[in-house]
């Protein structure tokens, strides 16, 4: 863990805005549990989404964005608190199996891997 200067903008709960060195702009920080609570909720809409087969692709690659994007925030956020001893906000940890996939993975995809998102 490294201790570091951060300009603090807002300290607000579950609304901190902070800019760590190096950064042109500020982050709005989410805290593990509030990041666990919007990951269950993308998750669990895509899994309805899914369930209901829906044709729209353009709209199921962006709740797949969004849904795998916020799983895979927590799965690092879950790696670097084991990594220094934290024990987790929340007592189910999120897996590779809440990642949920509404398209067919592109052929060159690794599988998991999140989509391009580059727009």
């Amino acid at each position: 863990m490294e201790v570091l200067p951060l300009e603090v903008y807002a300290t607000d709960s579950n609304y901190a805005v902070v800019k760590p060195p190096g950064r042109n702009f500020p982050g709005a920080v989410i805290q593990g549990d509030s990041l666990r609570i919007l990951c269950g909720l993308a998750v669990s809409v895509a899994r309805r989404v899914r369930d209901h087969a829906p044709e729209d692709d353009e709209f199921l690659s962006d709740l797949q964005e969004l849904a795998q994007s916020l799983v895979g925030r927590l799965l690092h956020y879950q790696q670097v608190l084991q990594a220094h001893g934290v024990r987790l906000p929340y007592t189910r940890p999120v897996t590779d199996a809440d990642l949920v996939q509404l398209l067919p993975e592109a052929p060159d995809a690794e599988p998991g891997a999140a989509p391009d998102t580059a727009r």
